[in-house]
This record gives C-alpha cells, sequence and structure tokens, in this order.
C-alpha cells in the first residue's frame, strides 16, 4: 500500500483520475444519468451543433428552440467552448459524450487547484488533498446537474492561477496563457459564474493592495495596476468573439434587462445550509433549508474545513480581514434575502442573476484555499499542530452531539425511515429511488455523523497527521462515500443512459425538412417524456414545440407566447405556409403540392412556390436581425408578420425562394478572434518571445 502511495504521490494526475474514477462511479455506470438541466437544457443545445455539422451547416441558428433563437445567443450553452466544437465535429453529443465531458471538467478544475495550491509553494500533501477535497466538494456534487456552471469550476482555478503569476512575473507567456483561460471560462461557463468571478478579483485586488507589504507582497509590482490592466485588455481581445456575440444577443432578449427583484431572490443557499460543512448528507432531505435541494451543499471537507478554522486563528488582523470581507460578500450574496435585494437595486450586474445559490462557489473556494493555507502552517510551525489536533477532537465532539440527537429523532419522534413500510414486488432500482424519497433528515444526519467519527477518529490516530499515505487514503474514502450517498438526491436520474440515449436518438441523423403539416399534428418525441426531456423539439429536430420553455428567449417571440388566440391559430399552420393576409384567421395554405421543400438546415430553407392565390409567405422563424430573403435570386425586404416571424410578399406564379441566416458582425469578430488566437499560439510557441517580460520591476 506504502508503495502504491508514493507513486501516485510521485504520479499526482494518476492519482486525481483514479479518485475521479472512484468518487463518481455511479456517474460512469451504465445504470444512471445525470438529470435536469443536462439532459433538459444542454445536452438538446449540443445535440443541435453536432446534428448540423454531421449535415454540413455552420450551426449559427437553432430552429427547434421558440421558434428559433441564434444559437450563439444561448449563454447557458457555451458556444464557443473549444471542447464543445471538438465533440460535435467528431463524436458527436449523446448522452455518454456529454456525461464524459462534465466528469473531465470536475477532473480540469481539481488539477487547477492543485496547481494553485503548489503556485503558492504549499507542499505536495497540501496540495493534492486540497485538489481532492475540490473534486467532491458539494458545489459539485449538487450541482452537477449544472452543466454551465460545472465548466466555470473546471476553468476558474486556471484564471486565478495565471492571474497570480503575472503579478509574480509578468512574463508574456503568462499573459497569453491566462487570456487562452480567460476565453475558456467566458466562453463554457453561466454568466452568473462570470459576474461572482468580477466580484472575487476585485476582492483580490483590493486585497493585493491592502496586504502589499506583508502577506500578499509577492504578488505586488511597482507597476500593478499597468500589470493588472493589461491582464484584463489580453483577456478582453482573446475573448473578443464571446464579448461581441452575447452583445449582440443581449439587445434582443429580456435577460438582458435586469430580472425583477422577485426572481433575483429565487434558489439562495440559505444560512442553515451551512450544516452541510460537516454534516453534507443531512441537507439532502427536509424543509428546514428553504431552498431548492441543488443549492444546499457546501461541503469542502473535513481537513480544509478545520485547517479553515485554524487559518482564523492564526492569521494577523488585516488579512484575516480581508478574507472575511470577501467570504461575507459571498455568504450575503449566496443567501438572497436583504443583502441580495440591496445588490439588485446597487451592485452592478447582480440583478441579472436569478439562481442565487451560484455564488456560493466562491464561498466554497475561499473557504478551500483558506484552508490549504491553514493546513500548511500546521505542517510547518509546531506551535499548530497541538491547536490543529484539538480543532479535529472538537469537530469529533461536535460529530458525536449530532449522532445522539439524531438518534433520539429516530427513537423518541419515530423519525426515521425505520418506522416505514416498504412496499412488495419493486425491482432493485425501484426499492432504491423508494428507500431515498423516504429517508428522514435524521436518518441521514445519524449516518453522516457516524461517517465524519469515524473519518476524524482515523485522523486522529495518524501520527503525524502529515504523513502521506494514511491521510490520504481516509480523505479519499470520507471523499467517496459522501459522493456515493449524494449522487442519488442531486445528481443522478434513475432511468439508464441506453434507455436516454434511445429517447434522443429515434430520429434519423442529420438535419432534415419537417414534415409540411400542421404543428399540432407534427410528430415529435413521445410527450409523456416532456418532463424528463422538456426540449422535445430539439430532440426531434422538428420546428414549432409550443410546449417548450428555456432560458433563451426573444423579445418578440415573448409578446408573441402571450397571445393565445394567436398561438392557436399558429398552431394550426405548417412551418412554411401562404397567407392571404398577416391577421389572424387569414385563409392560409401550405399544400405540398404547391410548397416544394428543396433544402432545409438551421438558418437555410430554400423552396420553390407555386403561388396562385396568396399575397405572403411566412417562415415560422423569429424576425432576428441577419436574416436575409432571396426571391428568385433577387434579394427581398420581409417584414415581421403575426407578432415575431419571417413573411414576405410573394407574387403569383412559381418562385424560387430562399431564406438564411447570416450574422455578418458575429462572423467579422471570429474571424478576428481568431487571428488574434493565432497570434497568440504563435507568441507562445516562439521561445524568443514568450519569455519577454512586459513589466520589469
Amino acid at each position: 500500500m506504502k508503495k502504491i502511495a508514493a507513486f501516485l504521490e510521485q504520479r499526482p494526475f494518476c492519482l486525481f483520475v483514479l479518485f475521479l474514477l472512484l468518487a463518481y462511479l455511479p456517474v460512469f455506470l451504465p445504470f444512471f444519468h445525470v438529470k435536469n438541466d443536462l439532459v433538459t437544457q444542454n445536452l438538446p443545445t449540443r445535440f443541435v451543433i453536432s446534428e448540423s455539422l454531421y449535415s454540413g451547416y455552420f450551426p449559427w441558428w437553432n430552429p427547434y428552440i421558440n421558434f428559433g433563437i441564434p444559437q450563439y445567443g444561448d449563454m447557458n450553452g457555451g458556444y464557443w467552448n473549444p471542447l464543445l466544437w471538438l465533440i460535435a465535429r467528431t463524436t458527436g453529443y449523446g448522452i455518454w459524450a456529454i456525461t464524459l465531458e462534465e466528469m473531465f471538467y470536475v477532473l480540469m478544475g481539481a488539477w487547477g487547484i492543485y496547481l494553485l495550491c503548489k503556485e503558492q509553494q504549499t507542499t505536495q500533501k497540501t496540495a493534492i488533498l486540497t485538489g481532492l477535497s475540490y473534486m467532491c466538494g458539494g458545489y459539485i456534487l449538487g450541482h452537477l446537474q449544472h452543466f454551465c456552471w460545472i465548466t466555470g469550476t473546471a476553468a476558474f482555478p486556471y484564471v486565478l492561477l495565471y492571474f497570480i503569476r503575472v503579478h509574480k512575473s509578468p512574463l508574456l507567456k503568462n499573459y497569453l496563457t491566462g487570456g487562452l483561460f480567460v476565453f475558456l471560462w467566458t466562453s463554457a461557463t453561466h454568466p452568473g459564474l462570470i459576474i461572482g468571478g468580477l466580484y472575487f478579483f476585485l476582492f483580490l485586488t483590493a486585497a493585493i493592495y491592502l496586504l502589499r507589504k506583508d502577506l500578499l507582497r509577492d504578488l505586488w509590482h511597482p507597476k500593478f495596476f499597468q500589470v493588472t490592466g493589461t491582464f484584463l485588455l489580453i483577456s478582453l481581445l482573446l475573448s473578443l468573439v464571446v464579448i461581441v456575440s452575447d452583445g449582440d444577443v443581449l439587445r434582443h432578449i429580456p435577460r438582458g434587462h435586469k430580472v425583477s427583484l422577485d426572481q433575483s431572490l429565487l434558489d439562495p443557499t440559505t444560512f442553515p445550509s451551512y450544516l452541510s460543512l460537516l454534516f453534507p448528507l443531512a441537507v439532502q432531505t427536509s424543509n428546514l433549508f428553504h431552498t431548492d435541494i441543488s443549492m444546499r451543499n457546501a461541503y469542502i471537507g473535513l481537513l480544509p474545513l478545520c485547517f479553515f478554522i485554524l487559518f482564523c486563528l492564526t492569521t494577523p488582523g488585516k488579512g484575516l480581514l480581508t478574507t472575511a470581507s470577501a467570504l461575507l460578500f459571498f455568504v450575503l450574496l449566496s443567501a438572497g434575502g436583504l443583502f441580495k435585494t440591496f445588490a439588485w437595486h446597487y451592485l452592478p450586474l447582480t440583478g441579472h442573476v436569478r439562481l442565487n445559490g451560484e455564488f456560493s462557489y466562491f464561498v466554497g473556494l475561499i473557504l478551500l484555499l483558506a484552508g490549504a493555507a491553514g493546513f500548511e502552517a500546521y505542517q510547518r510551525n509546531d506551535r499548530y499542530k497541538q491547536k490543529g489536533d484539538q480543532l479535529l477532537r472538537w469537530l469529533q465532539g461536535i460529530c458525536l452531539l449530532a449522532l445522539a440527537f439524531s438518534v433520539c429523532l429516530i427513537f423518541f419522534r419515530h423519525s426515521s425511515l425505520l418506522y416505514e413500510v416498504a412496499p412488495s414486488g419493486k425491482g432493485f432500482k425501484e426499492q432504491i429511488k423508494w428507500t431515498i424519497d423516504h429517508l428522514h433528515f435524521a436518518d441521514l444526519l445519524a449516518l453522516q455523523s457516524l461517517i465524519q467519527l469515524v473519518t476524524l477518529t482515523g485522523l486522529l490516530s495518524t501520527k503525524p497527521l502529515t504523513s502521506f499515505s494514511p491521510v490520504l487514503i481516509i480523505v479519499m474514502v470520507n471523499g467517496i462515500l459522501i459522493s456515493w450517498l449524494t449522487l442519488p438526491f442531486t445528481g443522478l436520474g434513475m432511468a439508464s443512459k441506453a434507455n436516454r440515449q434511445e429517447l434522443i436518438s429515434q430520429f434519423p441523423k442529420g438535419i432534415h425538412a419537417p414534415e409540411q403539416w400542421p404543428l399540432n399534428a407534427t410528430v415529435y418525441l413521445d410527450s409523456s417524456y416532456a418532463r424528463d426531456l422538456i426540449l422535445l423539439g430539439s430532440y426531434s429536430k422538428k420546428i414549432g414545440y409550443i410546449k417548450e420553455k428555456y432560458p433563451v428567449e426573444l423579445n418578440t417571440t415573448s409578446a408573441f407566447f402571450k397571445d393565445t388566440a394567436l398561438v392557436s391559430f399558429i398552431r394550426r399552420q405548417s412551418y412554411l405556409f401562404l397567407s392571404k393576409d398577416t391577421v389572424m384567421g387569414t385563409p392560409t395554405d401550405f399544400d405540398s403540392a404547391r410548397i416544394h421543400i428543396r433544402q432545409f438546415g438551421p438558418g437555410c430553407l430554400k423552396a420553390v412556390i407555386d403561388n396562385k392565390d396568396y399575397h405572403y409567405l411566412t417562415f415560422l422563424q423569429n424576425d432576428y436581425p441577419y436574416w436575409k430573403i432571396r426571391v428568385n435570386g433577387q434579394l427581398t425586404p420581409h417584414f415581421r408578420g403575426f407578432r415575431t416571424f419571417l413573411t414576405i410578399p410573394l407574387p403569383p406564379g412559381e418562385q424560387e425562394v430562399e431564406f438564411y441566416f447570416d450574422p455578418t458582425p458575429v462572423r467579422t469578430a471570429l474571424i478576428l478572434h481568431g487571428l488574434i488566437l493565432a497570434a497568440a499560439l504563435g507568441l507562445l510557441w516562439n521561445k524568443k518571445t514568450r519569455d519577454i517580460t512586459l513589466f520589469r520591476r
């Protein structure tokens, strides 16, 4: 065992891969799938991108969500994420592809934390234990379904790492590599984490300035603000296409403005949820926590928690004050309530974020990194060893009290699964689900207290605590157990991956023209799966699935859906139809004998129309800037018909009509971004240029 541990200590990346496979084993098994937003929002948009590329179309436009949106305008979807394009262009997207992609992000984030600790010159032990704690931390376990948050947890440690490196050593390679990671971060993650990250760096910049003469003197450069400003400028240049495309779409969607105050207070990480710092299983049930189950888990591991407390007890006042200020800010911001109300009114950008629990990522990150600093102090200073052991014993005592309390609840209040009668005749998976659904707070608290007691006893019996092998094994076993027990609540659905894949791949591969039937007669996926998959139009690749719900909706589409009579009228039409007029109730025709579809793709339709008695042609796609229409090869002005749809006047006779979406400003930004990216990679490749110092001390 010692030889294996020594081998893994010398090859920490192999250790991280091994721990990922063990801690997330249920995710890798074929019997379950990651549920909720991952399969209802993130996979369907990626699926459309990969299907578009398979058919030879550049996926500027998604025709299937709310009657069409610019695909790059889906800021939840990570449209510009390079890994997305690699997968979409090669294997294509399915349930296995997106699951493995997410596991890669979990590994990438943990390795980033390891590198971040090493940059701060911690021991190998501290860096490894902190990285492993991050990998199975409560934020990741709780939000596994929120794919676009996990991408943020993967990239942000590297952004922070290179922010630190440029201030230590302002070499061109540090600036360019940092800018590339900023691009990966902004292109892949949810805007809420980017907003939170801006405030995180605001606190960090202030901390460097305030502590420039003592704790953070190695990050202080005589030209500090020039160093910081250059990093920001290079990051903006390397994220050009993301900035341009987001700026383009924000003018046309409701999310371009603040959400309502009521919406901005949704799903916080409430103060009672921080019980999860010591008892993460206990918050997985009960209504004591007053928020969605996915927002409650703040677990960072027993060692980081203990040594965060030691950090607080041993850090000089100014350093502790700056850390506590940032921590308190994010605790209050993620908790909703009065502070979030204040933030909604007065703090820029925070009013655009609906789910406050998203900001708790920064709470966990600060706790974890401060805990790493505390553990480092414990290892290097004999005065702190006794205090650290004492803190572990205090945590052990708290767990013992929690165990006694939970046992009292079980036996005196009968608050337990023990008093439930299990139904007969259920299969193994159904029995698991029934058991999970009927666990009580007392059951989970008792189980978690017992696990933590055993873990703490093992740690206290390891002398010294800095011995790598036994501590590593104890920490890994604790993380694996908690991951396995937590995943069924917030991460995994009971259906198999094969079942989900079979559902989403029922229709022929690639993009094909839908049938020219009324929308209310169009065949989508079985509506019984609407709750599990939601975006049935995307999976079936059919326009007009009326019941779609999605964060991205154009302002004109929102107005359309509010007009129920008009919605009912449109549902009786096909996606391309002729009409006498552009008012509700006008005579229409979409007979395939008169409308011949020659080509159909995302943002592209060609048809030959034999028009005898009608005056207008309507394509049920939202009228967004950059749509162009040609009739017999000539550009033809169009207008917005039936509140939101592309409509043109059509002369009588046989007409060849072409609709195509051509976002010239975004396309130009993509070309410029490609040139900037190529230049950055070229400078990094050249040994002479990459080591240029931009600012000398």
